[in-house]
Order: structure tokens, then sequence, then C-alpha cells
């Protein structure tokens, strides 16, 4: 694993969605964290996956709302990374999938995808430095026509309801 850790300031947006069991099924959330100011990025909004390590307080703050996001090992990647599991069955729904699939649920194409993710603010008091892969070019799509709860800033009050 790469040792070098990637700084993010804040604002850090969780977005969330639900998706169906490979394995099972089941109706299960998946989540992904978005951030919007890495400066390594050079001002591109940033999809976070295969995050190896988080802060206390980002963690718990994702996994009081979804339980199912949890540090477990991937056969096919062979590691271990915070992955969002399956409630009924337990079985890991990969970070390619989700992310590196256009049309996924952290990769939309369109204006529609990206309305199916709902977007909260994580509240931080500073920086943070994580261990994690950073996708870019589908964050904006994210931020802009997911659907917004929370106190979000500069957001517009109005909610898009999509059928996903």
């Amino acid at each position: 694993m790469n040792e070098a850790k990637t700084r993010i300031e804040p604002p850090l947006y969780l977005a969330s969605t639900t998706i169906s069991c490979w394995r099972c099924g089941a109706n299960m959330p998946a989540v992904g964290l978005v951030a919007s100011n890495v400066p390594e990025a050079q001002g591109e909004i940033c999809i976070l996956s295969d995050i190896r390590e988080l802060p206390g307080s980002v963690l718990n703050f994702v996994r009081k709302r979804f339980p199912t996001f949890k540090l477990k090992f991937s056969k096919t990647t062979q590691s271990e990374y915070f992955a969002n599991a399956c409630p009924q069955c337990d079985v890991i729904s990969g970070d390619f999938y989700l992310h590196a699939e256009p049309g996924g649920p952290f990769f939309p194409t369109t204006e529609e995808e990206a309305r199916c993710l709902t977007v909260e603010p994580i509240p931080l008091r500073g920086s943070i430095e994580v261990h994690a892969g950073l996708g870019m070019g589908t964050g904006d799509l994210i931020l802009k026509y997911g659907k917004k709860t929370g106190r979000l800033e500069g957001w517009k009050t109005g909610r898009v309801v999509a059928d996903c």
C-alpha cells in the first residue's frame, strides 16, 4: 500500500444511494465520499475510492448513518479497504463497480444519474488526511445534481426527486 496520505480541506460530502446486492438481490445502501477541495487535485472535485484509512470522526459520521460501510477484504484486489457491504449477506460491493464503471453509482455520466444520489456535508473542523484513491471527472455532476440534505451553504433549497 502506498503510505502517502492525501490532504483534504473542508468541505467533504457523503453521497449515498440504494443498489441491489449482486449476490442475494437485497436492496443495500451504497455510500461514497466527495471532496471538493483536494490541493493535489488542482481544483478538480474528487470521489474517494479504495479508502484504507479515514479519521475517526469521519468514519463515525458515515457509520452512524450507514453501518454497512466497513473495512472489508476484497478477493478481487487482494486488499482490505472501506467498502459497502450487503446488510443481508454481508458480501462486498466493490469499488470498481461503484466508482470506475461509467454509469455506476459514483460515476454518473448524466444529470439523471447524478440525481439518484443524496448528498450531505460531513462536518470537519479543519483539514484531514486519508489513504485513498482519487477519482476525478464526475464529482461536479454529483454536487450539482445530487439531492441535498443538511446545511449546505450556497445550494438552492429546492429538492430534485429522481426516478432511479
